[in-house]
């Protein structure tokens, strides 16, 4: 598992958890910290987002992104591409961006982010 952390947020506990419906919607953010324990979450949240219609989630504020989350980000641009629907990563952060380079997985991504 790849586990990238800038160690720029000056919190902890679970004040970097995000609430179920800040998430995933239209223009809100994704929580700081992506790992392991957000995963499900991020999936159930998403899933029910794609079924909405287009997803955009702002990756601004991550600053730790695991192997995990990425492979649900990675599955859910492949699902909206499938059923036609809009799915972008906004303001990634430098973090958000290092994991999906140290995973090899640009050349997926790319068509996401904006």
């Amino acid at each position: 598992m790849i586990i990238v952390d800038t160690g720029a947020s000056s919190t902890s506990g679970d004040e970097n958890v995000a609430e179920p419906n800040e998430l995933v919607t239209g223009g809100h953010r994704l929580p700081s910290q992506l790992d392991l324990t957000a995963a499900r979450k991020l999936q159930d949240e998403i899933r029910s987002r794609l079924a909405s219609g287009a997803v955009v989630l702002d990756a601004g504020a991550v600053d730790r992104l695991s192997t995990p989350c990425v492979q649900v980000l990675l599955a859910a641009g492949r699902a909206a591409a499938s059923a036609d629907v809009s799915f972008r990563i906004a303001n990634a952060s430098g973090a958000f961006s290092a994991a999906v380079v140290e995973l090899g997985l640009e050349t997926q991504f790319r068509n996401w982010m904006v």
